[in-house]
């Protein structure tokens, strides 16, 4: 039996299924709503709604087969929904991480707070330090007492983040590092974060796919292992693996693959069989994947770009850079 929180009924709003599962085993007279969304991954555009925004998603994750693009609709309609309810609950709290997935959802749900106040009942915000998914129930109990009122400051923060981030340049998102973002202690990394992403002013690379090539050359060569070692190189790591496998395959494939052989995509309908050859399979450096690791080529002048930083869309046509040594973007030439 989980622990009450009397009087009332409460709301809580988390990062996904994991963390959702055991608030749900932790209290009682509560309901539970998983954010789910990888807002790091693919676009994220300006919008005049969350529906017109979570049906963007749905599409884009649907692209990626992540999912039956009418069953990825109706779960984002019913999480906005549920959203939408929020006046008939007590109360609502916000159980969120440190890293950069976290705070990008963190950013969604206090944006849309800001436009939906709350008109006096209570909005709480649980921040952690340690990722909530991998605790235990009771850990999680005893992090309650250290929920806190939102503030009109967390607010008009992450109102204003929020919408720096779906712009179709990324100089308003680079500029919040100029700024008081301590509202939201955790912010202003992961604003440095998702612009590492961004290909390198140098080197052509995003951060991960730095990573992920000096991973293989220090000889971790199996995608299974990788992901785990590219983990480890973050902060505050924050990607799931089907995410971590689309930056793997967009190294191997094309003229200028740096790594190989990566025979197959991943799908999540592999069989057993086919999941395992994928992620036990040995990666190496191809020539020119030497040659960009060790900065004697950039990648940009070789490679297909063509990604999203929230509502920035990258390409070889559009190329925004980040000079991680001076803090500063580099506008297409």
């Amino acid at each position: 039996m989980g622990q009450s929180l009397q009087p009332g009924y409460h709301l809580f709003i988390t990062n996904g299924d994991a963390a959702g599962e055991l608030l749900r085993k932790g209290f009682t007279e509560t309901e539970v709503l998983p954010w789910r969304d990888v807002l790091h991954d693919g676009p994220v555009p300006l919008t005049d709604t969350i529906e017109e925004l979570s049906e963007a998603r749905a599409d884009f994750l649907a692209e990626r087969d992540w999912g039956d693009p009418d069953v990825l609709r109706e779960n984002f309609a019913a999480r906005d929904r549920g959203l939408a309810h929020h006046e008939t609950f007590e109360s609502v709290t916000l159980w969120f991480e440190h890293d950069l997935y976290d705070q990008l959802q963190l950013l969604q749900i206090l944006a849309w707070f800001h436009d939906n106040p709350r008109e006096g009942k209570d909005l709480s915000l649980v921040q952690s330090d340690d990722f909530l998914g991998t605790q235990s129930p009771e850990k999680l109990v005893a992090l309650a007492p250290a929920a806190k009122k939102v503030s009109a400051d967390q607010l008009t923060l992450a109102a204003t983040a929020w919408n720096a981030f779906r712009q179709p340049t990324p100089e308003v998102w680079a500029g919040l590092l100029s700024q008081d973002t301590s509202a939201l202690p955790y912010l202003g990394n992961a604003v440095r974060r998702m612009l590492q992403e961004l290909p390198d002013a140098n080197t052509g690379l995003a951060r991960t796919q730095h990573q992920i090539l000096v991973a293989i050359n220090d000889g971790v060569q199996s995608p299974r292992r990788l992901f785990g070692a590219v983990e480890k190189m973050e902060e505050a790591a924050f990607m799931g693996d089907w995410s971590f496998w689309t930056w793997l395959e967009g190294l191997a494939g094309g003229d200028a693959a740096l790594i190989e052989p990566l025979a197959s995509r991943f799908a999540p309908d592999m069989s057993h069989e086919e999941f395992a050859a994928y992620v036990d399979s040995e990666l190496r450096l191809t020539p020119l994947g030497f040659q960009v690791l060790g900065g004697a080529v950039d990648y940009c002048s070789v490679g297909q770009i063509d990604r999203w930083m929230g509502g920035t869309h990258v390409t070889n046509d559009t190329l925004w850079r980040w000079d991680d040594r001076e803090s500063a973007l580099v506008a297409p030439s």
